[in-house]
């Protein structure tokens, strides 16, 4: 009976993935040579009385494998616990799963992890740093590292209970990802006047009474010119118009507007 890999060389394994994970993308195999450089710990010892398997192995995992990197964890766990149990004769079997769930956990993963985290700390992070205040900076990294920690949690789950996780997770995941995109859609509105701030230089005057065109318009409704800019923006997204061109749009429009004496 052929000796368990010990828990420090799996370990080894999501260590590696959390600080190379997102190395080595290319555009034939994606994260393959990443995900096989997390492995090679665990299959050394695997495959330490059997160099053909091991070459087979490493053949395997060089294929092409891309995923959402803070739910690749995952998928590692449940290659290392079927794998150990039944080396070269289950690579197969590993491909398919990792090949079948790659998609799945990039979507999950995607909108959870990335999307809603990065759009509202991102967000106040940004914020924060153009107002001067360096916590924005650390700010950024803690969240990044705290979601590089959840690997810990699924690279467990994934060596204990296999692929029936993944349909528990994903279903209840529906529902958390819903309540934080709501969230972050209140938070990114509430930052718009904050950080959108186009300044008209046209001003009223009568008697004694001078007001600036943003004065006005605030009177009107709070933030009504950076709402609008925004929704001008996300009018040119909806019809499919490149970000590239509306970027150009917005320089040149400012420029001529500044230019005019419109803006300031």
């Amino acid at each position: 009976m052929s000796k368990e890999v010990s828990s420090k060389t799996k370990n080894r394994v999501l260590f590696r993935w959390i600080l190379n994970g997102g190395a080595s993308l290319n555009y034939e195999k994606m994260m393959g040579l990443a995900y096989t450089y997390s492995m090679l710990p665990f299959l050394k010892e695997n495959y330490q009385d059997d160099p053909k398997g091991l070459k087979e192995s490493v053949k395997t995992h060089l294929q092409f494998f891309n995923t959402n990197p803070y739910l690749a964890p995952y998928v590692l766990g449940m290659n290392i616990e079927i794998e150990e149990k039944e080396k070269a004769s289950s690579l197969k079997t590993i491909m398919g799963l990792k090949t079948g769930l790659m998609g799945p956990l990039a979507g999950l993963g995607d909108s959870v992890f990335v999307v809603i985290p990065w759009t509202i700390f991102g967000a106040i992070a940004a914020n924060m740093a153009l107002n001067g205040s360096a916590v924005g900076i650390f700010l950024w990294f803690l969240v990044t590292w705290v979601l590089r920690a959840l690997g810990i949690p699924l690279f467990k789950a994934g060596m204990k209970s296999g692929t029936s996780l993944l349909t528990s997770i994903e279903t209840k995941m529906k529902l958390i990802t819903e309540s934080v995109s709501i969230l972050g859609l209140m938070v990114v509105g509430g930052l718009i006047p904050t950080v959108v701030k186009p300044n008209l230089a046209l001003k009223f005057k009568q008697g004694s009474l001078t007001m600036t065109g943003n004065q006005i318009l605030d009177q009107i409704m709070p933030g009504l010119l950076p709402a609008a800019l925004v929704f001008g923006v996300y009018y040119l997204l909806s019809k499919k118009v490149k970000p590239i061109y509306i970027i150009l749009i917005i320089i040149v429009l400012s420029i001529l507007l500044y230019v005019l004496g419109i803006m300031k």
